[in-house]
């Protein structure tokens, strides 16, 4: 193995090299020999406690939506969705006109049935045999255009519903990514029903235009055909064969409704069955450690009981309307039958039409019945469409894209004048920044210090303008940054924060994420100030390594450099420091020191720092707490005011 624990518990590690630190060896040796299968393994239980995360959450997520669509008042029309499709609109048309045309053939079977069974009577007699005979050419044609026209129907409808999710998905993700600070801090837009509304409300309104659409287009194309037709071949028995069709209709829609009624109070009451295995599952390790698994089982058998019985209740309605469905061609053609011999005796009609009448709107109903299946995902479809378009249309505040603004030359003066704030979702009577001031001027490094939620990473967050300030101003070389170009302004500075984000790519990629075009000369570069490189050209594919989702084939101090690098490689005029190292062991905290260190050479530096031991050297500390600057100097002036800042390095043990 790369490494060997010895009886000191001491990590012995032969030496292959100079690395920056002994993490960087064995990294290195792991990627060699072993690692690959324990970051195979670690990658597969992350992605199995993702899954299990996602599943968890999923419950609640698809009750919380049955609700909605059981409550909820939709505004959103079937006629929005086809505007919103407009671009799709030659495939639905096409679409639209072959479903139309394939409900044609129950009612033109059923006459071709009724003709061949005339002529059938003929044959024992001599006649008719080339009328049979093109009669069945006629069947023959018929399933060769219906395959036609519902093959093309599904292409047209599937194709249009296809691109209209797409679009829309890509719509509404573009419109995310222009949003601000407000827009994330609602519990509303979490990454989990963010990421959930893309994957299933794009389906969704998807239904309401796809293949579902031709099978609805075909069962209304059937009915009305089939009851012209059957009126036009004799009014009276279509009246008597519609009976048994109606009386069938009205009660799968008064069950239906019935059903419907129920959903509401059925799913709120598995809604707190949910919880409570969402609650075991997400705890179960404390669950087990505390031994109260029968506690647990007890109150999931408790909240299962009652919509186990509604379960059973709903299911004896639904056998009665699936089996009224299996055995309702019987009934129609007993009915129509029944009555229809004393309609032939009596010659108010000929068999052949009694025949054609009854199949035509037995058929018909069976499929009308079948498509209406589709009314719930066209209520979901809808409401889906209703939320994805509002999505759409929210404008942001603060918009990350917007290319108004005034693009200056950034030399990298700050200034903060009495800046208040508080955050959105807080509450106003608390203010995070109250009143604060500080001033920074260009290639000085400053560093906020403060107790916890004192507001000093706020301040980073009103820098990159995440978030507008209640009042005073911010200002970058005497210009209000509201009056800069938001791109601009985020492009002249770089953050490197506590948990550095990194993207499932290789090394190169995640350095010069953000830069259009960047050359691998600068990526080195970037990288050796970083103290990253050596590590990096140890590795066996370089700086092409793929590094794993957000980093996780890295350490921590590992991944912090190449944030860093990334930080660096921008070439920005004020480099923001949000408690860069204060997640780090002691020897990464080092290395990572040094890397920062070179990287605020000739730059603005704004640090945001918990160990005070990484500030010492700082121009400025400035002492926040509740969003006032409380104390201001450098380490030994404010080492000598005996105030908070005394205190503070007194509690950490340092000099």
């Amino acid at each position: 193995s790369a490494q060997t624990i010895n009886k000191n518990n001491e990590i012995d590690v032969e030496s292959e090299g100079d690395y920056e630190s002994a993490e960087d060896e064995l990294f290195v040796r792991g990627i060699r020999k072993s690692e690959s299968e324990s970051a195979d393994e670690i990658e597969r239980k992350k992605r199995e406690s993702i899954r299990i995360s996602k599943s968890i959450a999923n419950v609640g997520y698809e009750i919380v939506e049955d609700l909605n669509l059981t409550k909820a008042k939709i505004s959103t029309t079937f006629c929005d969705i086809f505007k919103y499709a407009k671009p799709e609109q030659r495939y639905l048309i096409s679409g639209l006109i072959c479903s139309i045309l394939t409900g044609f053939r129950y009612p033109i079977l059923a006459a071709l049935m009724g003709l061949f069974f005339a002529v059938l009577a003929k044959l024992p007699e001599g006649e008719g045999m080339d009328e049979a005979f093109w009669i069945a050419l006629a069947f023959l044609a018929l399933a060769v255009v219906s395959c036609l026209t519902t093959y093309f129907s599904g292409f047209f409808l599937g194709s249009a519903g296809e691109k209209m999710a797409s679009r829309l998905r890509m719509s509404v993700f573009t419109n995310i990514m222009h949003q601000d600070g407000y827009y994330f801090d609602q519990t509303t837009h979490s990454v989990g029903k963010l990421t959930s509304r893309l994957a299933s409300d794009a389906h969704h309104v998807q239904g309401a235009i796809d293949q579902r659409l031709a099978e609805v287009l075909v069962g209304l194309s059937s009915l009305i055909s089939g009851i012209l037709l059957c009126i036009w071949w004799g009014p009276f028995v279509t009246a008597v064969c519609l009976i048994a069709s109606i009386i069938f209709v009205t009660f799968k829609i008064a069950m239906s409704n019935y059903l419907k009624k129920r959903g509401l109070q059925d799913l709120q009451s598995a809604e707190e069955c949910a919880r409570i295995a969402s609650e075991g599952i997400e705890n179960v390790k404390t669950i087990q450690a505390l031994a109260k698994q029968d506690n647990i089982y007890a109150n999931f058998c408790a909240a299962s009981a009652i919509p186990h019985r509604r379960a059973l209740i709903r299911g004896y309605f639904q056998s009665s309307i699936y089996s009224s469905g299996l055995c309702f061609a019987g009934f129609n053609f007993a009915i129509s039958y029944s009555i229809g011999i004393f309609l032939v005796r009596d010659r108010y009609t000929t068999p052949q039409i009694l025949f054609q009448v009854s199949e035509t709107l037995t058929v018909a109903a069976i499929v009308i019945i079948a498509a209406a299946t589709y009314f719930p995902e066209y209520l979901r479809a809808r409401l889906s469409a209703q939320i994805m378009f509002d999505m759409i249309n929210e404008k942001p505040k603060i918009n990350a894209m917007d290319q108004n603004g005034q693009k200056l030359p950034i030399n990298g003066n700050i200034d903060l004048k009495n800046v208040t704030f508080s955050y959105p979702n807080g509450s106003t009577k608390h203010l995070t920044l109250n009143n604060l001031s500080l001033s920074v001027l260009q290639g000085k490094n400053i560093a906020l210090v403060g107790p916890s939620g004192s507001g000093k990473s706020t301040v980073v967050q009103l820098m990159e303008r995440f978030y507008d300030i209640f009042s005073g101003t911010i200002s970058i070389d005497k210009t209000d940054i509201r009056h800069l170009n938001v791109p601009w302004l985020r492009n002249a500075s770089s953050v490197v924060g506590q948990e550095p984000t990194l993207f499932n790519l290789t090394i190169r990629e995640n350095i010069s994420y953000g830069m259009k075009e960047v050359s691998i000369e600068k990526i080195i570069e970037a990288a050796k100030l970083a103290n990253i490189h050596e590590f990096i050209e140890s590795l066996p594919e370089k700086y092409e390594t793929n590094i794993g989702n957000k980093g996780t084939q890295l350490s921590g101090g590992q991944r912090q450099r190449i944030a860093i690098a990334r930080a660096i490689i921008r070439d920005p005029k004020i480099l923001l420091l949000d408690e860069a190292t204060s997640a780090l062991d002691t020897e990464s905290e080092r290395i990572v020191q040094e890397a920062l260190e070179r990287a605020s050479e000739g730059r603005t530096c704004l640090t945001i720092a918990h160990r005070l031991s990484t500030i010492q050297n700082a121009d400025i500390i400035v002492v926040i707490r509740d969003g006032k600057v409380v104390e201001y100097g450098n380490h030994q002036q404010l080492l000598s005011q005996k105030g908070l800042y005394n205190r503070m390095v007194q509690k950490q043990h340092m000099d």
